[in-house]
């Protein structure tokens, strides 16, 4: 029984402490100014906005995901073997 309530008391520190840095990320540390926003558009490449992430390396990023992708069944499947 104390495991437990000991256990939940720190699940709510780290929740207590997770939260107030995501609460304090809008201002940077010294506390002077507030960031920058980068919106999706700036990020992805709008229809005014040449470049970004998905307009030039594309080919390479689904290329890199397949490749992951085979990793990971290959892992699997040695993994799968040996057991």
């Amino acid at each position: 029984m104390i495991n437990k309530i000991f256990n939940l008391l720190i699940a709510l520190l780290l929740f207590t402490v997770l939260f107030l840095a995501i609460d304090n990320s809008y201002t940077d540390l010294a506390k002077k100014e507030e960031i920058n926003y980068i919106s999706i558009e700036q990020i992805a490449g709008g229809p005014q906005i040449r470049g970004g992430i998905f307009s030039d390396f594309i080919f390479s990023f689904e290329l890199l995901s397949l490749l992951l992708l085979a990793a990971l069944i290959g892992a699997l499947y040695i993994a799968k073997k040996e057991a």
